[in-house]
């Protein structure tokens, strides 16, 4: 049965506290207003890159973080690989949920609220970080931060599997009241980055992270709406 986040030998351990900030405030709400599965990157089955990492053969052993987890769809899929399996959101509806499928799916995982990009673990305790969605969310001048702490979090030999995404159209009108706000939080690095290249995700790694794969791939979201995907894949030497 899935438990809620412990400490103990070799397993990762979160800092007391979780995050007051009026960023996961907003995402509260949102949670308190819309379902997991209304979320444009809601997934209703692991991704098939993830299934496909999961069966190779040369995976370092250990745990897994399931950055900005969501439902959880992720964090179950990865508990029956990984030990510990470990889900972060910065939305305490979002864990709720998750918490609540892993115990419908029989599978050990653990949860806690957290706001990237401080993560609350030890050095080196996990074997691979998923994200796919959660650094799009955190504002640009904070990414190299980001690329740090996972370096950190990561076994040597560990991996991180890195989806961002972006619409056709991030902004509303710019003319309208809420594009100038948005335009002001991108120009001061609130936001992310208003668009998400290959050569941007390399010049952020840190150092002892190496490039696996790296590409982009249209994807069609819950919704229907199609996202264009940078995927990513690296190992830390």
């Amino acid at each position: 049965m899935p438990t809620e986040h412990q400490t103990g030998s070799g397993s990762p351990t979160p800092e007391p506290g979780t995050p007051t900030s009026d960023k996961r405030r907003s995402w509260e709400t949102q949670w308190q207003q819309r379902a997991g599965a209304d979320f444009q990157w809601y997934l209703s089955e692991p991704p098939p890159e993830l299934v496909e990492l999961m069966a190779r053969e040369d995976l370092p052993g250990g745990g897994a973080l399931d950055l900005g987890c969501g439902p959880g769809v992720a964090t179950a899929s990865l508990a029956s690989r990984f030990s510990p399996a470990v889900g972060m959101d910065i939305a305490s509806g979002a864990v709720s949920e998750a918490r609540a499928l892993a115990r419908e799916k029989g599978e050990r995982a653990s949860f806690l609220v957290a706001e990237a990009p401080l993560l609350p673990f030890r050095d080196r305790s996990f074997g691979l970080v998923f994200d796919r969605g959660c650094l799009q969310a955190i504002p640009r001048n904070a990414w190299e931060r980001y690329f740090r702490e996972v370096e950190r979090l990561l076994v040597p030999g560990g991996m991180l599997q890195l989806y961002v995404s972006k619409a056709a159209r991030e902004f509303p009108p710019l003319l309208s009241a809420r594009g100038v706000r948005l335009r002001l939080k991108w120009l001061k690095g609130k936001r992310g980055p208003q668009f998400v290249s290959p050569d941007l995700i390399r010049g952020l790694l840190s150092g002892s992270m190496r490039e696996l794969e790296l590409r982009q791939f249209p994807f069609r979201v819950a919704g229907g709406k199609l996202r264009n995907v940078t995927y990513g894949l690296f190992r830390k030497d």
